[in-house]
């Protein structure tokens, strides 16, 4: 898919929002697959974390009551909600002939898995207090325009989302810290798999400014192992975004001949779709 970054001055917003997609469950199975105590819980399956301890969604202790034998009230800690993530209003494709979509819960990568280069552990070991999570795939407008219509990025998403909550900034710092040298490694982290990453037309990982906050991206362009058209590369882009106690991951794919855009924005052209995820996210987190 091409051009999925047009210029800052020329994107254009979709319709209405559509209904929430979010993928509540994947927390618990993390917990289940690598035993990591700290490891994020799900959500409530409406866009509201399930509090800490109850992973399977079942009663749990209201956190602003006090605990046994305890007659001191326990202050409730911040979380992340649905208002917390993105929608098809932020989320900006070629206006020619692509209008964004919200993807249903299972279809695509599972959350463990949105980024290419995630340990598997990875979200677990970040040690969130709650996380929701939202995917975007795109509908096409007008198929005579549309570059490349046997895209295996087609019915799929494009865009994977997660916005994480965690008990102070401190453990924000240290989890975007975490993340960013994971997009760094990211393309060493894909020649050791197998895949061959065309080295000249990724972006390496780099601070990226946002009001309030503080965020890092990168880009790995690359051919999956097996593949036998080297020309067609998937674009994978990686973001995180910090806004004080809380995060925002998202990743950006898009496949084909054409780079979907860099990191330099200063002249406000052709830039990366993932600079208006970043700056989005900063809106988003700090709702």
């Amino acid at each position: 898919m091409a051009d999925q970054s047009p210029a800052r001055t020329a994107v254009a917003r979709s319709s209405a929002p559509r209904a929430l997609t979010v993928a509540g469950t994947l927390a618990a199975v993390l917990l289940a697959a690598c035993g990591t105590p700290s490891a994020t819980p799900p959500d409530g399956g409406n866009g509201s974390p399930t509090p800490a301890g109850s992973a399977s969604g079942g009663p749990s202790q209201d956190p602003g009551s006090p605990g046994p034998g305890s007659t001191t009230p326990v202050t409730p800690g911040r979380s992340v909600t649905a208002a917390n993530l993105l929608t098809t209003e932020e989320i900006y494709l070629d206006p020619a002939y692509q209008t964004a979509v919200e993807t249903p819960e299972g279809v695509g990568r599972p959350t463990n898995e949105s980024y290419v280069c995630l340990p598997a552990d990875g979200l677990a070991s970040l040690g969130a207090t709650a996380m929701v999570t939202r995917n975007f795939g795109y509908k096409v407008t007008d198929s005579e325009l549309d570059p490349y219509p046997k895209s295996p990025l087609k019915n799929q998403p494009i865009i994977y989302t997660q916005a994480l909550q965690f008990a102070d900034a401190t453990a924000a710092t240290a989890a975007r810290e975490k993340y960013a040298s994971w997009i760094k490694a990211c393309p060493n982290t894909l020649v050791q798999k197998g895949y061959s990453v065309d080295t000249g037309q990724s972006l390496k990982e780099k601070a990226i400014r946002v009001d309030g906050g503080k965020a890092n991206a990168g880009m790995v362009a690359y051919v999956k192992p097996g593949a036998t058209n080297a020309e067609l590369l998937y674009w994978e882009s990686a973001g995180v975004t910090q806004i004080k106690d809380r995060l925002m991951f998202t990743v950006s794919l898009s496949w084909g001949e054409d780079s979907p855009g860099t990191f330099d924005d200063s002249d406000g052209d052709f830039i990366n779709p993932q600079l208006i995820l970043i700056e989005e996210s900063g809106i988003a987190l700090a709702r």
